[in-house]
């Protein structure tokens, strides 16, 4: 085992790892924070254990001591680890629901390794680095990578989230387990009202980052200026002493369309933060864009990976090492247009003709290009036997995974387990290579399952998104950002970025889109009927 530590909870070389029982017989080496470990500690002691450090980390190791695999139920946080039995020989690997810390493990012949990053399997003696042909063609048809248990690299695979592994040495055996579904988890709550619906996600939200505000080190914020991380810092300003210094690091980008200084500096004047903007451009893109791919080890879709790499390294330089961020409210909350169309494809499936008119005059408003693509897609799976015979064909759902989904409870559950782990691996590796931890106040397990039990109406109400956000928010002087419509988040002029480029070396990499697509599916076809 071996660990390099960011030191979050008790600075002292007592949290230090790998770190072990004291006994030490269990062992540990863990990535993340319990945000809860102080009331797990105290059921601890109740239960007569004693503590001689103040980390998370021995109450993580001690609740494996007490419950095994089902201390994992108890955990609110971000967490990938693996706990050794010395005495057993046996070994017993995690990782948190959602997939905010990443796990991977090596294996070949009768070699097993475990790793927070697939580069450190380099180390290996005999490691090569070999492309997973058939994962290869799938990131470059969907641009997804992160959400399968197979990686871009041969014999290297990774834990999914809220899963664990375990293995006996001795015996041989291994077993891979699901120990979270967060589909059992949501109870849809039919007949909650409006008040009930806000009290309740109030309440929840306001825990959840109280939780991650348990540091030992400065607590700062990302700040884009939308719905999200404005909330965030508005709550974190009345949480906290008034007195207190708060950091806010922002990319910028003025005289451009995805600028929003505006609302940023409305909401550090009002909420008195310390502001800190950063101005990417793509002369830094294209100069520090190798160490990102190196940090990255996977590809990325696109530039605004380099606003977020830019906000992370200016927290490095103020010294703040933990940040508070936005991440994961659009999908739960209904944040992307485009997961609006399954209430499009809803009413098309049903007839609902009135509320289809309606929709469609207000996604018309929007500028929604999948809108009608959608709306043919749900006509197409109604009236046309041929369509519905290829959903049944594993290769095509498998490639156009969307087809399927019917309702916007299935369209939120696709955005957590595909899209989002993408999302989360960049901000992961971004905030590492700095050195700095982010936590995400929407990624409490808590936050998620209530939000996807409530009704669709307390969160898409009137042509507005993230309803019951809003109106939690009300009376906290943030009504100009809370009436925003667009979405923007840590973007770039991306497109002006690429036009730029156009007369480069650059632009001789880039495959057609036709000839792209016809390589794409020859090989699915292939696959499919050889």
């Amino acid at each position: 085992m071996a660990h390099r530590r960011l030191s979050i909870i008790d600075l002292s070389q007592d949290g230090h790892q790998p770190m072990s029982t004291n006994e030490r017989r269990y062992w540990i080496t863990y990535n993340g924070e319990i945000y809860n470990y102080l009331e797990i500690k105290k059921e601890l002691e109740d239960l007569g254990r004693d503590f001689s450090t103040k980390t998370d980390t021995e109450i993580l190791l001690y609740s494996y001591c007490e419950w095994g695999t089902r201390c994992l139920d108890k955990l609110n946080g971000m967490f990938s680890f693996v706990i050794w039995d010395d005495k057993e020989k046996k070994y017993f690997a995690a990782r948190d629901r959602f997939g905010i810390k990443p796990l991977y493990y090596y294996m070949r012949g009768n070699k097993l390794a475990f790793a927070s990053e697939i580069k450190q399997f380099k180390e290996i003696p005999d490691w090569t680095a070999l492309l997973n042909q058939e994962v290869a063609v799938e990131y470059l048809d969907t641009g997804l990578c992160d959400h399968m248990h197979e990686t871009l690299y041969k014999n290297v695979f990774q834990i999914l989230p809220g899963h664990f592994m375990e293995g006996d040495l001795a015996t041989g055996h291994q077993e891979l387990q699901c120990w979270y579904k967060i589909e059992e988890r949501i109870t849809p709550l039919h007949n909650i009202t409006d008040d009930e619906a806000i009290s309740g996600f109030t309440e929840l939200f306001e825990d959840s980052i109280r939780l991650r505000l348990r540091s030992d080190v400065p607590v700062g914020l990302c700040l884009s200026g939308g719905v999200d991380s404005s909330s965030i810092a508005s709550l974190v300003r009345s949480i906290s002493k008034s007195d207190r210094e708060i950091h806010s690091f922002s990319s910028v980008f003025p005289s451009h369309e995805v600028d929003e200084s505006i609302y940023i500096d409305e909401l550090v004047s009002s909420k008195n933060l310390v502001s800190h903007k950063n101005y990417p451009t793509l002369e830094g893109f294209l100069k520090e864009l190798d160490v990102i791919l190196y940090h990255q080890d996977l590809p990325f879709l696109g530039t605004s990976i380099f606003a977020q790499w830019k906000t992370f390294q200016s927290a490095k330089k103020q010294g703040v090492v933990v940040l508070l961020d936005g991440q994961g409210a659009d999908e739960s909350l209904l944040g992307y247009p485009g997961m609006l169309n399954g209430l499009l494809f809803d009413y098309a499936r049903k007839l609902d003709m009135a509320s289809l008119w309606q929709f469609i005059k207000w996604q018309a408003h929007t500028n929604n290009q999948f809108a009608l693509q959608t709306l043919l897609l749900a006509l197409q799976e109604r009236y046309n036997p041929l369509y519905t015979a290829l959903l049944s064909l594993k290769n095509f759902r498998k490639f156009s995974p969307k087809a399927s989904i019917q309702n916007i409870t299935e369209v939120c559950l696709h955005h957590i387990s595909n899209d989002l782990q993408t999302l989360l691996r960049y901000e992961d590796r971004n905030s590492m290579a700095a050195s700095r931890e982010s936590r995400l106040p929407f990624l409490d397990c808590r936050l998620v399952e209530y939000v996807l039990s409530l009704p669709i109406k307390t969160r898409f109400r009137n042509s507005t998104t993230k309803w019951v956000l809003r109106e939690s928010m009300r009376g906290t002087n943030l009504e100009s950002i809370l009436n925003r419509k667009d979405k923007i988040g840590f973007a770039t002029p991306e497109q002006k970025w690429l036009e730029a480029l156009r007369s480069k070396p650059f632009s001789g990499y880039v495959t057609s889109k036709q000839n792209f697509q016809e390589f794409i599916y020859a090989r699915w076809l292939q696959n499919e009927f050889s």
